[in-house]
Parts: C-alpha cells; structure tokens; sequence
C-alpha cells in the first residue's frame, strides 16, 4: 500500500505472489496527489505492477498529465527489455485523446494515458501488431475487446473504458513473461448490477457504510504466463501454472518452452466478400474505398462497389460519415445469429464523398431468398404490420425495428423509406434502424 499521509485514498495491491519490494512513485511532494505504486514481485523472471489513481474528471487533463510523467520518468529508469505491468483507474477513457471534452482540454488535445504513456501514435490507438515492432510505445488491453464492449464505467449512461491494462512490448517477446492474447475482459456477474441495468454501487446512510453493493466500477482482469507461448497454453501446463501461482512457493520458473510466435504482422489489402467469406480475422485486412451507404448513431453499412456484398459495421462507425468515402484498417468481425459484422476498425484516410443514393436498392420480394443481398439496404417498402412480421403484396416477412424505431402497432399499415436486410438465426429479416426511417400510412 502506497505511504502518503496527505492523501485519505490510497492506492493497494493484494497478491497471492509474494512482494520483494515495493516503493512510491511520487507526484508532488508538497500536494495530496495519490502516489503510483511500484510492487516487484518475487519470481524469476522478475515483474514489476504499477498501480495507479489518477486525478478525477472533476479537473482539467493537465492534472492527469502530472501523473502519466512522474511514471514515464519511472519506467525510462529501468533497464531496457524491463517487464512490467501498468494497471489501475487512469480517469481517462482508453481513447480520451479523440473523445476529451472542452471542458478538460487545458492541454491542447494532448491526453496523459495516450501521448505521454504512448499508447497511441499519429492519431490512432497502438495495435497488438504495431506493438511488437515498437518498443516505445504501450498497448491498452482494450483493444483486445469489439469497440462496444470497452466500457467499465457506467457515468450517467456515458460507458467508458476509465480503468485500463496496459504493457510494454517485452510482454510480447517471447522471452520471460508474456501477456496471454485475449485473456482479457471485464467481470460483469449479474449481481454487480441492478434491477435497470445500473451498477449496483456501495450504499451509504446517515454517512456510513450500509455493507451493501460493490464498487461503481467494473472490475477488467488478464492472464500473463511465464515459461509458455501466449498464444498456445496447453492444458498440462496450464494446470501447472496455476498450481504454482497458488502455492506458498516465492520462485516461479516454469520451463522454458520454445513455440514460434508468428512472425511482423502487415496488414493485408483485401476485399468485403474476403471478410464475410473467411474466419476470424488473424491479420488486420484493409479495405480500400468503401462508400458509407447507411449510417445511424454508431453503426453504418458499407460497400465497395454497387454489385458487390455489403457489410455492417456493428458500433464502431464513430467518426465515418454517409456519403463519405474510406480507406479502412478491419481487427475484428464477430458472427451475430449468422450475421457477420465488424467490430473493430481504424480509419486509415477519407478518400472523398459520393451520394450514396445509387447504392440504395429498390425492394423486391426475391432479395428475401438470396443470401447475396444480406446487409444491402433498401427502399420503397409498403405493407402490413403483424406480430413479427411484414405482409407485403401477400407474403410475409419477419422484420424488426430497433429500439429507437419504436415499433409500431398490430396491423398499422407503414411506409419504409429505408431498411437493412438483415439475418437472424436462419432467415433473412428486414431491420428499421430508426422512427424517421418509416411512417404510418392511413
């Protein structure tokens, strides 16, 4: 536990490890700033935590600023190759360099947690890939998880990825420890949260502690191994492991175990079918001129060319606009219900602007029965509300309207002006994004 007697909160840490050393970073001396805890635990090969409480968003960045240099001056200290571990509440989102309000902004739109600990570069977030060719810069373990699920932090409805794990490119080296890629996320057990989906945060009355709720924050967790590939963990080995992290030992060493990592990744131009048609995406894949045909809040749909497959950008459209034109970096795709969709993405430049009314198709009953037109969007749509379904000139097809569509009554008689055609566990179903995308017709 951090020693400053000028500040009420500390920062801790509790391990089932044991401790070798530890020490304060501090902030300022004569100010009641939270100092940084630096913990060495015992084990070979040595790693060091540092745990962190930057100042709350009731100041200004500068003063999260004062924090991300006191540590980097730190880290620069170490010897080179050091392994280490940056965890803790930064009170800065992962992306707070792109997302800072006014209010905030006293540094010109320089961010502690992104420019000065240098987990982004030239205006973009460090990637896995990036990080292993660079060894200045830091990797936030947010960017493992889809652009929608990085959040634990719930302000008011406002979700944010405030509290973060971050490392250096020597946990990507085969060599020593190694973070285990995709192990991380977020512990979200549905007694942390409330009847309305609220966190179910610590209760207080009559200024004390009831003994009632958990934190406001969620808790993120990671698996980093020592002796193994990240990549590869082998039950045996895994069993080992754990068994050892749970004993009394104070040396760890499993081992050594020599797996070949894959070699530089280089992103690879290729195209939307390459996306839909393929597995997982390993490799970031650019794709080159994809017009935004359809866009609603923060996700969009996008094609490269008008007799070509379309694709949704599920939640991480922020910052594409219609009718616009991209050059794009895709990390992720995820399979919804059948449905493929994109989840995570860079964008690489704007390329330019064309109306995307051409790529809007009008509706016929055969685009139900061909799998060819899933995510295209379309118009010109008149017909019968049932319980599920639309009845248009006599057949019947299953739609859904999102929640900000407000669906419509039993038997109202509508007018689509704009729809996507989805998939949903087997069939192909018409999706109303939004309440202007229809009305009602007497």
């Amino acid at each position: 536990i951090t020693d400053s007697k000028e500040t009420p909160i500390h920062n801790a840490i509790l391990s089932k490890i044991p401790i070798k050393k530890k020490k304060d970073i501090l902030i300022r001396r004569t100010s009641r700033h939270r100092s940084i805890l630096e913990v060495e635990l015992k084990t070979s090969p040595s790693m060091r935590i540092f745990v962190n409480h930057w100042k709350s968003k009731s100041g200004p960045e500068s003063k999260r600023i004062v924090y991300a240099k006191a540590l980097v001056k730190r880290l620069r200290s170490l010897p080179k190759a050091s392994e280490y571990i940056i965890l803790g509440d930064f009170n800065s989102n992962y992306n707070e360099f792109k997302t800072i309000k006014p209010k905030h902004n006293d540094t010109n739109g320089v961010v502690g947690l992104n420019q000065i600990l240098k987990t982004s570069a030239d205006g973009k977030l460090i990637r896995w890939h990036t990080l292993s060719n660079n060894n200045k810069y830091h990797y936030n373990l947010w960017m493992e998880l889809p652009s929608h699920a990085r959040w634990s932090h719930n302000f008011f409805g406002q979700k944010e990825g405030i509290d973060s794990i971050v490392i250096p490119s020597s946990l990507y080296n085969d060599k020593g420890w190694e973070y285990q890629k995709d192990s991380f996320s977020v512990f979200k057990p549905d007694y942390l949260f409330g009847k309305r989906g609220e966190l179910k945060r610590w209760e207080y009355k009559y200024k004390k502690h009831t003994g009632k709720g958990y934190s406001d924050h969620l808790p993120i967790y990671a698996t980093f191994v020592t002796g193994i590939n990240s990549n590869i963990v082998e039950d045996s080995i895994w069993d080992k492991l754990t068994s050892i992290f749970s004993s009394e030992k104070a040396d760890i060493n499993l081992p050594e175990i020599n797996l070949k990592k894959a070699e530089t990744i280089n992103p690879k131009i290729s195209s939307i079918e390459d996306i839909i048609d393929g597995n997982n995406i390993e490799y970031p894949i650019v794709l080159k001129n994809v017009q935004v045909i359809f866009k609603r809040r923060d996700t969009a749909i996008i094609k490269q060319k008008h007799n070509r497959r379309a694709i949704l950008l599920y939640r991480c459209a922020d910052g594409l606009d219609e009718d616009s034109i991209y050059d794009i970096t895709v990390y992720k795709k995820k399979r919804y219900k059948g449905l493929d969709e994109i989840v995570d993405l860079d964008i690489d430049r704007k390329v330019g602007m064309r109306d995307s009314e051409s790529f809007i198709k009008p509706f016929s009953s055969a685009m139900m029965h061909d799998s060819r037109y899933i995510n295209e969007v379309v118009t010109g749509i008149t017909g019968t509300l049932l319980k599920s379904k639309i009845e248009i000139d006599g057949d019947k097809f299953p739609i859904y309207f999102k929640k900000s569509a407000k669906k419509p009554a039993k038997g109202s008689r509508i007018k689509i002006s704009m729809a996507q055609i989805g998939y949903y566990k087997n069939h192909m179903q018409l999706v109303v994004w939004d309440k202007n995308d229809y009305k009602i017709i007497e």
